[in-house]
């Protein structure tokens, strides 16, 4: 089956950033997981836009897996899976990330030819495992391919060129092939938390400019309160970039989900006379009056 999955994967399919990738909402936007994680240069991005270059760009998969709001579409024709296996092989390495979401996929164990792993592949494996171990789930475990399941799989090879492409397109474990939102930390473990939001309630005018930024829907008002939902938070910083004060902060801290409420006061401002919520005692004025050149009309 592996051969069937390699071979299927490393069709060509040009790698496409979607309109979920911050750089694509708004201008003020500094993420670069993407292209910290492309060793080939293959992304570019300017102050108005972010592409991949395709004639660089050789599929590999890492800018797909880094990205935090899983923007990134195509495949992975490095990986290659073996029932609820993934064959090791050392033309990568596998992210911490990756093994976690993989674990949620149904990949218990790593296949490998030799044993042990190289060293980068172990040091991975174990803080994957660790982490897991925090989820209460089990350890990926690393057994070796018996040479019995090699002549397996050659005579597997003679029969996919046998039987064709159109066998082989029937067979297709559609599950594997990478789209949107599959490499999104926070769909595979609903009941954990693995960032920390933070707000400086001094700093903080309830602009809620993070509200409308946040496409995963951390915050919410609810109950007179700021409602921090932590385990929505998938680290793409968003918030913090758009924040016009620099009142919020992520971070990385796993544990069981929790909500994080900031009580409300209920103001009127002075300059326009109408209700506005904070969180400061002396607040005086509702957010667009404090954001106001004094020069302008007012309200």
């Amino acid at each position: 089956m592996s051969l069937l999955v390699n071979w299927l994967e490393s069709m060509h399919v040009d790698t496409r950033i979607t309109k979920s990738c911050s750089r694509k909402k708004h201008l003020r936007s500094t993420c670069r997981a993407c292209m910290d994680a492309c060793h080939i240069g293959a992304l570019t991005i300017t102050s108005t836009s972010i592409k991949v270059v395709t004639e660089k760009c050789n599929s590999c998969g890492e800018c797909m897996i880094a990205c935090p709001l899983s923007a990134i579409e195509g495949v992975l024709p490095s990986r290659e899976y073996e029932r609820n296996s993934l064959v090791y092989n050392e033309s990568y390495i596998p992210k911490i990330k990756e093994l976690l979401i993989y674990k949620q996929r149904g990949v218990n164990t790593i296949k490998a030819d030799r044993t042990p792993l190289n060293q980068i592949w172990l040091d991975v494996l174990s803080d994957a495992n660790k982490i897991l171990q925090q989820l209460n789930e089990g350890p990926i475990q690393i057994t070796e391919i018996r040479k019995d399941e090699g002549l397996s799989r050659r005579a597997f090879l003679t029969s996919l060129q046998t039987e064709g492409k159109q066998l082989a397109k029937s067979l297709a474990p559609a599950a594997w092939m990478v789209e949107a939102n599959e490499w999104k930390i926070t769909r595979y473990y609903g009941d954990y938390q693995f960032y920390q939001v933070e707000i400086n309630l001094d700093q903080c005018t309830l602009c809620q400019l993070c509200f409308s930024f946040c496409s995963q829907k951390v915050f919410s008002l609810e109950d007179h309160s700021l409602r921090v939902h932590n385990e929505k938070c998938v680290n793409c910083c968003d918030c913090m970039d758009i924040c016009p004060e620099g009142a919020i902060e992520i971070k990385q801290e796993i544990t069981k989900k929790q909500y994080k409420n900031y009580p409300l006061l209920i103001r009127e401002c002075k300059n326009c006379g109408k209700p506005f919520s904070t969180f400061q005692q002396k607040a005086d004025n509702c957010p667009i009056c404090h954001d106001r050149n004094p020069e302008w009309l007012s309200p």
